[in-house]
């Protein structure tokens, strides 16, 4: 018995999965660095208590 599968697969399905995979890369990028200038901020805006508590 022969076990194969024909699939076939356009190009804008391929496009679309490669969009999807760069999206799966790119988003969690996106929210560490707007994580990052948040941090930022709230820093610079209520002072960094926790840097420093030797001095």
């Amino acid at each position: 018995m022969e076990n194969s599968f024909n699939i076939s697969v356009t190009s804008a399905q391929v496009f679309l999965a490669l969009l999807f995979q760069m999206w799966l890369i790119v988003f969690p990028v996106i929210i560490i660095v707007k994580l990052n200038r948040l941090t930022r901020l709230l820093q610079e805006r209520f002072g960094a208590d926790e840097e420093d508590p030797h001095v």
